[in-house]
């Protein structure tokens, strides 16, 4: 039987809320996840709290890397996004959790040396964190694995976000309703974005706030794309998010073979079975007052998960054997990588 060794509380320093997770028959690794967002409470559909960020990508990768005898990590950033403030706090809670895995470890009558190896596993604003991270000229991870991450292509997304802002208030379902899919406005917005026609329900929520973003100030940092890690990233191709910042970002990567995007078909920003887009529909519905139908889209998305399961699974054999992954490639919800 699995024995779950956690710890979650406040300190007045960083790390604010945290867990670590130390299963019975460790197998010398260690997985951290970086949450999206900036962290805090996590909000149900509702607008009620169910708990803290922390424990965000549990459902995810958490649970699954646990049981595979991976000890796992993650923090609570506490109000801070993806940004290099994000990075540094991500650093800092590595070394932490280290040290908590060595002497939890211990406790179980494993072996109390540090882990062997460390992977980091970033969703959205933590993609972003990962990919910065990725890009390290000395990262202390072995590889990394972003999801619908940020932070791919910042031309394209100033790019993105213009177009939105113009095209947007033409096609506003609440002031232009029964526009067909085929009319000349929906196929510009759809191009735009680099999503479907089919995805349209879910336009609302990027399009909305791409009319009342401010522009950026001051000087704009890119990624580099040039990974230092074997790096494999995961996304919907509903994803209006981040989607052309992704895609820009692997044709700009170099070397290619250390880098692989896995898309999966129909998946916007966040899998419906995962428990965090309830506060994308609560912001969505209460906070944006877009509509029923808007939150409910979100909660309809197929899910990524299996696939970022098996690309976590593929990271681990490309780092530990040299086994590459399988080639990029856009894949049906639940299909495996070929």
């Amino acid at each position: 039987m699995i024995t779950l060794a956690a710890i979650t509380h406040a300190q007045p320093q960083p790390p604010q809320r945290y867990v670590v997770r130390v299963p019975d028959h460790w197998n010398g690794s260690l997985v951290i996840g970086a949450h999206g967002g900036s962290g805090g409470d996590a909000l149900d559909r509702s607008g009620r709290k169910y708990g803290t960020s922390e424990t965000a990508l549990d459902d995810v990768i958490g649970q699954y890397v646990f049981h595979k005898g991976y000890a796992y990590a993650s923090v609570d950033r506490n109000g801070v996004g993806g940004s290099r403030e994000g990075v540094t706090i991500t650093l800092q809670f590595v070394e932490f959790a280290k040290n908590e895995v060595r002497l939890r470890a211990s406790r179980f009558g494993e072996r109390a040396s540090s882990p062997t190896r460390t992977y980091l596993v970033g969703l959205s604003a933590g993609g972003g964190i990962t990919r910065m991270i990725a890009e390290t000229a000395r990262s202390p991870f072995a590889g990394a694995l972003i999801i619908a991450g940020a932070g791919g292509d910042v031309i394209t997304r100033m790019d993105r976000q213009q177009k939105m802002a113009a095209l947007w208030p033409l096609i506003d379902p609440r002031a232009h309703a029964g526009l067909s899919d085929k009319d000349p406005k929906i196929v510009s917005y759809a191009e735009a974005i680099g999503t479907p026609v089919e995805a349209r329900r879910l336009w609302p929520y990027t399009g909305a706030s791409a009319v009342t973003a401010k522009p950026p100030t001051g000087t704009v940092e890119n990624s580099t794309a040039r990974p230092t890690i074997p790096t494999i990233e995961v996304v919907g191709t509903w994803d209006d998010l981040v989607i052309r910042e992704i895609r820009a970002y692997r044709e700009r990567v170099e070397p290619k073979d250390r880098h692989r995007l896995y898309q999966v078909e129909g998946v916007w920003h966040m899998s419906g079975d995962d428990d965090g887009v309830q506060g994308f529909q609560y912001t969505a519905e209460t906070r944006m007052k877009l509509g029923k139908d808007v939150a409910d889209a979100m909660g309809e998305s197929p899910s990524y998960i299996p696939t970022v399961r098996e690309a976590f699974d593929y990271l681990v054999r490309w780092v530990e054997k040299g086994t590459a992954p399988p080639a990029s490639q856009t894949i049906k919800s639940g299909n495996t990588l070929r």
